[in-house]
C-alpha cells in the first residue's frame, strides 16, 4: 500500500492519498478543521467505527440519509394540501420530499443507495394539543423502496386504517 501527502496550492487543504485513490482532506479555515472521506473510505463501517467516540465492540453505522420535515407546509413554509414539495427543517443526502397525497410522501436521495436493501426508520407527530392520534408511519409499499427514493405513509387512528394524515413533524432516517 502506498501513502502520500500533498498540499493543495489552491486553498488551505492537505490531501492524504492511500493506494492512490482514497483521500482524507483536512481543511483549515478560521481554525476549523473538517475531514472528508472519498473512494473506498467513504461509507466504510470500519472507518465509521474508528472515527466514532462510541464504546463497545458492536460496529457503528452512520445514516446514509435523514430528513426532518413538515408534512403540512410547502417549501415556502405555507400550509398547503396540494401535492408539492414539503418544507425541510434539516436533512442529509435528501434533495426533496414530495407530498403524493394525505400523509403520503416520497423522500428523494441526493446520492442513490447502493441497493434497495436499506432500513428506513420513520416517525411523526401532530404538535397541536387539540389533536391526539395513535398512528403509525411506515413504508408505503415494498415496491416504493428504490435506490433513489423511498415512499412513506403516515396513518391516523388506533389501527392502520389506510387514512393518511399530514403531520407537522416527520423524521426519516436511512441506514445501510
Amino acid at each position: 500500500m502506498s501513502l502520500g501527502l500533498r498540499a493543495d496550492p489552491t486553498n488551505t487543504s492537505a490531501v492524504i492519498s492511500v493506494a492512490g485513490t482514497d483521500q482524507v482532506v483536512i481543511t483549515n479555515a478560521s481554525n476549523v478543521v473538517a475531514t472528508t472521506f472519498t473512494g473506498a473510505l467513504a461509507g466504510n463501517a470500519s472507518t465509521a467505527t474508528a472515527l466514532s467516540t462510541a464504546t463497545g465492540a458492536a460496529p457503528v453505522y452512520g445514516a446514509r440519509a435523514w430528513v426532518n420535515f413538515n408534512g403540512k407546509q410547502n417549501v415556502s413554509g405555507v400550509v398547503e394540501i396540494a401535492n408539492t414539495n414539503r418544507f425541510i427543517r434539516g436533512s442529509g443526502n435528501v434533495t426533496n420530499v414530495l407530498r403524493n397525497g394525505m400523509g403520503d410522501y416520497t423522500v428523494s436521495f441526493a446520492i442513490a443507495m447502493p441497493d434497495a436493501n436499506y432500513c428506513t426508520t420513520v416517525g411523526w407527530s401532530i404538535s397541536s394539543p387539540s389533536e391526539s392520534y395513535d398512528g403509525s408511519c411506515s413504508i408505503y409499499s415494498p415496491a416504493s423502496v428504490l435506490v433513489s427514493s423511498v415512499r412513506i405513509f403516515s396513518s391516523a387512528g388506533a389501527s392502520f386504517s389506510g387514512v393518511g394524515e399530514d403531520a407537522e413533524y416527520v423524521a426519516v432516517a436511512i441506514f445501510r
